[in-house]
Order: C-alpha cells, then structure tokens, then sequence
C-alpha cells in the first residue's frame, strides 16, 4: 500500500523525558543527573530606627563632653565630666585629650555613620574605652557608698546608666549602616533623641547626684533660704533644710552654719528666721552666720565665699544643704565660682505637692547654670 510508512511499536526512550501521565522520568546508565541550585540568601538590611536612635544619643554625648572639655580647661574647679563619665586614672591633661577625641568621635558618627576601615575601628576602640570608664564609675560608686563615703537613696549610679547607652551605641556602631532609606525619618528621629536627652539629662542629675548625700567633716554648712510665710511661720522645704543644718552641727560635722535668704512676700527676713530656728535648735548664736541679701542661688554662693575657710581648713570643705532638686544648679553655680562643694540633700518631713513643678524647673534652670560655669 502507498503512503507513509507504519510507525513503529516502541521508540528508543529520551533521557530525562517524563513517563506516561506523570510516571518518574526515565533514567538510563548514560542519563545526566538532575543539578538543584538553591537561590542566594536576601541580604541582611539593618533597620534604619536603631541607627538614628543611636546617632541621637551619639550627637548629644558627642556635643556634651566637647562643652565639659572646654569647662574643664577654663577653670580647675569645673570638672563638668563628673556629671558624664569621669576619668581620673590619668593625669587631667590626658583626660582632656582622650575626652576631646571621644566627642569629636560620637559627633561625627552621628553626621556620618558610614565609616571606611581607617575611621571605624578607632570610633570604636573610642566608644568602648567612653564604656569602660563608664563601668569604673560604677563600680568605683559602689566602693564608696560601700565604704560609707556617700548615702545614695538611688542605689544605682548613673554612670551605669550612661555605660548601658554607650554599649548601645557601640553596638549600632559596629553593624553595617541602615540602606540610604528614609533620610528625613531618620533626621526626626535623630532631633527627637537628642531633644529628649537635654530633657532627660538634668532630670537624672536631680534623681541621681542631688538625692545623694556627700556629708562628711566639713568647716561650715551653707543653707539656702526658702519661703516664709505670713506670720513668720517657715515653710515646710525652710524648715527641712534648717532640721538638716542642725542634725549636720550636733555631729561636729561642721563648725559654722551659715543662712543665707532675702526679704520675700511675707515682709519676713529669710536670713532671720533661719537662725532663730537654728538657735532654738540648741545652735550657739555666735556659730550662726546670717547673709540677708541672699535674695537667688548665685547671690546666696557669693556672699558665701568671704567666710569659707573660718576653721582653719585648707582647703576648707563646705557643705551646701537644700532640697535634692536644687542640688546640681547649687554645685554648678559653686564650681562657676572656684569652689567644689559636697551637696547634702535636705530631709523630707512632709511630701511637698509642688514637688513636681519644682522638679521640671530646674530643666532649663540647670542648662543656665552648666552654660554659664562652662562659658564663663
């Protein structure tokens, strides 16, 4: 018959060529074997939150031990690190320059965190010393409270704190920079950050270094007056301040108590009324100085300086006493003037209600107070 040829029964079978409705593939001795490649892994992205939170804390830790190397330089008596991280197993001019190289670091990390080799292993080996010296302090605070030195009501010091951050930011340091993402996002957050902490940072002072006591023999006590009311009656913060002074004078801790206040809206005298507490307190008249033109903070340490050093000290301690809040803008307006005094908390006999607003004022009161030592 004419036509195409029949096709065959059976054809030789194609290597790698499926089976009949899904059967398994055919394989034969010469078959090639089937290679997987398993797809490359996403590149790890670093969350660009992190970063700027630590390029926040970074500019202000950057920004605030520049200053305290400039007031440290202008004035003996102005160590402002003692407020950040203090380092005084070296000489002062060396701490200095270790400072000046820390702040420079955090500040350039925080404008460019992306850092060429030559740059990153130096901003690190500087962020971990600023860790370090922060660990010191806290060990070196527990001594002292442990060797009775100090009586702290937080029984934790703030340099712990500040070495929790600087570790944070040592680690955000450390990993690849967040992708070029979100650049207006991060700048926020790095502003809120760094806004926050010129908030948080005095609170922490007034938590930390003003609720703790630094008594210790000293040649005379400085009480800073507070209100007085109609009728001559003192007001609760006046009269704790006053029960401290004493308590301070019945241990021979100090010699002298000296009442500083101004004339308020009572018509009462501040000054007065203090040593009247003080003498029937069991105070000798004669071991009471009274400074009636202590009518502010600064006015008060001002008239104070002329009798420091009446028994005989040198130099002579001075103990400063009031309420835990006004402590740090008392120690910064001393170190302005030459002079580092130990702060003594007052006591608390009754909850004062203004506790709150007192406490928010002295956020910007203290930035006063630290710019002016610090800029003279």
């Amino acid at each position: 018959m004419n036509g195409a040829p029949a096709a065959p029964d059976s054809a030789p079978p194609v290597t790698g060529a499926p089976g009949p409705l899904g059967a398994a593939p055919l394989t034969g001795a010469s078959a090639a074997p089937l290679e997987f490649t398993p797809a490359a892994p996403a590149p790890k992205t670093r969350h660009w939150l992190p970063a700027s939170v630590a390029r926040g804390l970074s500019f202000f830790i950057g920004g605030f031990t520049l200053l305290s190397v400039v007031g440290a330089a202008r004035s003996e008596a102005l160590d402002a690190n003692i407020w950040w991280v203090a380092v005084p197993f070296v000489p002062r001019l060396v701490s200095a320059g270790l400072l000046a190289a820390v702040g420079v670091a955090f500040i350039a990390y925080a404008l460019a965190p992306r850092m060429r080799a030559w740059r990153r292993w130096p901003t690190l080996a500087l962020f971990a010393f600023f860790a370090g010296v922060a660990v010191y302090n806290a060990v070196d605070f527990f001594l002292v409270w442990r060797a009775g030195e100090i009586a702290p009501r937080v029984p934790l010091p703030f340099s712990l704190v500040v070495a929790l951050l600087l570790g944070f930011v040592t680690w955000a340091a450390a990993r690849a920079p967040a992708p070029r993402r979100r650049r207006w996002a991060a700048a926020a957050v790095i502003v809120v950050i760094a806004a926050a902490c010129i908030v948080l940072f005095p609170l922490a002072q007034v938590l930390f270094f003003g609720t703790t006591d630094y008594r210790r023999p000293a040649g005379i006590a400085v009480v800073f007056g507070a209100q007085v009311h109609a009728g001559g009656a003192p007001s609760t913060s006046l009269r704790d301040r006053m029960d401290t002074a004493v308590e301070l004078y019945d241990e021979h801790l100090v010699h002298w108590i000296l009442v500083s206040g101004g004339v308020g809206e009572s018509g009462y005298n501040e000054a007065l009324v203090m040593r009247q507490m003080a003498v029937r307190a069991g105070v000798p008249v004669d071991r009471v100085i009274v400074d009636s033109s202590g009518v502010n903070t600064e006015a008060t340490v001002r008239h104070s300086l002329p009798f420091f050093g009446l028994a005989g000290d040198t130099p002579p301690d001075v103990l400063a006493v009031s309420q835990f809040y006004h402590l740090p803008r008392i120690k910064l307006a001393y170190a302005r003037a030459g002079w580092d005094v130990l702060t003594v908390p007052a006591g608390t006999s009754t909850p004062i209600k203004e506790t709150p607003y007192l406490v928010a004022r002295e956020v910007p009161a203290f930035w006063v107070y630290y710019l002016r030592a610090i800029l003279g």
